[in-house]
């Protein structure tokens, strides 16, 4: 008799073992994680979407703005330049020393804030707190996420190196005259998102 007839083999299992079931496990622990981290970030993109629509609005207000802010009937006030005096006109002294002071950016910052439609819109990334403004965006300070950052550019002489100075536009910069403004959003990490630049 032969050997294989002697002893033969055995029949393979079929069943799961313990490795199988603790690779199927892995597996499905993986694509949990994958689906909660796309949620996750889903989620943060939306919102960051949402500040660049705030800043857009912002844009759109200011821009539309522009066009009757040195008009005697202007709707904001606080955010109404001073149209030059026609050319070769010489002001008379009582006018002079009439005129008030000219608008600033703080002034007009709270009064957009007031009367403006923006008052309606919130902070995406903190729920029910109401827009608002930031000299800067900065990744230390994760609490400035969402906020809008309005900066003044300002030309050089021709010539220098550096083309433009851009500063935060700080509440007593006086908004008189038109000026160059860049409006940026600060993104989940505080990072600054560049949105326009247009004049005011």
């Amino acid at each position: 008799m032969s050997s294989a007839q002697a002893h033969p083999n055995p029949p393979v299992s079929t069943q799961p073992t313990g490795v199988d079931w603790l690779f199927l496990l892995s597996c499905v622990l993986a694509l949990a994680l994958v689906a909660w981290f796309g949620k996750m970030n889903y989620t943060q993109a939306n919102k960051t979407e949402t500040a660049k629509r705030n800043g857009e609005a912002v844009v759109t207000w200011m821009q539309e703005a522009t066009a009757g802010r040195f008009e005697p009937d202007f709707g904001v006030a606080a955010c109404a330049g001073t149209a030059p005096p026609p050319a070769g006109s010489v002001p008379s002294p009582d006018k002079a020393a009439t005129t008030k002071a000219p608008n600033t950016w703080g002034g007009c910052l709270d009064a957009i804030l007031l009367e403006s439609n923006m008052k309606a819109l919130d902070n995406p990334f903190r729920d029910g707190i109401s827009l608002d403004f930031a000299p800067a965006c900065n990744p230390d300070d994760r609490s400035l996420a969402g906020n809008i950052v309005i900066e003044k550019i300002t030309p050089t002489p021709p010539g220098s190196a550096i083309a433009t100075i851009i500063s935060p536009i700080t509440p007593d910069v006086v908004i008189d005259q038109k000026i160059q403004v860049r409006l940026s959003v600060c993104d989940k990490g505080a990072y600054a998102v560049k949105v326009a630049e247009f004049e005011f």
